[in-house]
């Protein structure tokens, strides 16, 4: 009919001014509409496993190894649990059989095998291994420490030890009731909190992008959204760039007689764990 085409902004310069108009409202606002959620980090790792041994909880060992496993696999939450008792299938989820250690008595690496997930729509599967830590945060030893409680009954792999399935929503409350007793804002963690945090560490531990890529089974560079970068290590990156930003200079020189350049010296300062590197660039122009 002639009519341009609603969907091609270019073509309707109006309607692209006002949903900018809205966009700045709505953010001077705060309601950006996105949801805060926080990484789940070693530290508070260490605070909820303190708290658990601590506790009375029956299904502390089933808790823990679903912390450590969700973590230092980069899993979704939702690729080892079911969304409630009546969603749980054994064709898509995780179940008996599922998970498999190298050995029986020194084991020294955990196998999870995933179905299905967000990233395998048409469902060719994915093996997770993960190796020994040799410390208390260990998938590993987590996982065996629950094998030995859990026993070999089939169906829905994570158990409580009254036979039903732990459940996401059900999790997620029982974290978030240690979280808040710990001082933290329990809603702003979330069953994502726990990949999110094992891609923030890994990138602060200098693991190179396409390692995190491989381990979190991402088929792109999304996995840089899940970095959070502390607040600490900006104020320190802040720092570093003001300290250095003394040594920018300009230099003006003379030649022979016949000629003459300007140098410029660029400092940019890249951080790397806890080492910064100021790169000096020179451009000689003559």
């Amino acid at each position: 009919m002639g009519l341009p085409d609603p969907r091609d902004q270019s073509s309707l310069p109006l309607l692209k001014r006002v949903q900018a108009g809205i966009s700045r409202i709505r953010l001077q606002s705060g309601q950006t509409g996105a949801r805060v959620r926080l990484p789940i980090t070693t530290h508070i790792m260490a605070g909820l496993r303190n708290a658990w041994q601590g506790s009375t909880c029956e299904d502390k060992d089933l808790l823990w190894s679903v912390v450590c496993t969700a973590f230092l696999g980069f899993f979704r939450l939702g690729e080892l649990l079911p969304s409630s008792t009546s969603t749980w299938m054994a064709e898509t989820d995780l179940a008996w059989g599922d998970v498999a250690v190298d050995s029986l008595t020194s084991p020294s690496m955990v196998q999870v095998h995933l179905k299905k997930s967000n990233t395998d729509p048409y469902g060719q599967g994915a093996d997770v291994v993960m190796g020994v830590t040799n410390t208390a945060i260990c998938p590993v030893k987590a996982m065996c420490q629950f094998l030995l409680v859990r026993g070999a009954t089939a169906g829905p792999f994570f158990v409580l030890k009254n036979g039903s399935e732990l459940t996401k929503p059900a999790f997620i409350e029982e974290v978030r009731t240690f979280l808040q007793a710990m001082g933290l804002p329990p809603h702003q963690y979330a069953g994502h909190s726990f990949r999110i945090g094992a891609t923030t560490t890994a990138a602060l531990a200098g693991l190179e992008g396409s390692l995190i890529q491989t381990l979190g089974r991402w088929h792109s560079t999304a996995f840089l959204s899940y970095i959070r970068t502390p607040k600490s290590r900006l104020a320190i990156a802040c720092a570093a760039t003001r300290d250095i930003a003394g040594y920018l200079l300009t230099l003006t020189y003379l030649g022979d007689g016949t000629d003459h350049g300007v140098i410029t010296c660029y400092v940019s300062v890249q951080v790397v764990m806890d080492v910064y590197v100021a790169q000096f660039i020179l451009i000689a122009i003559r």
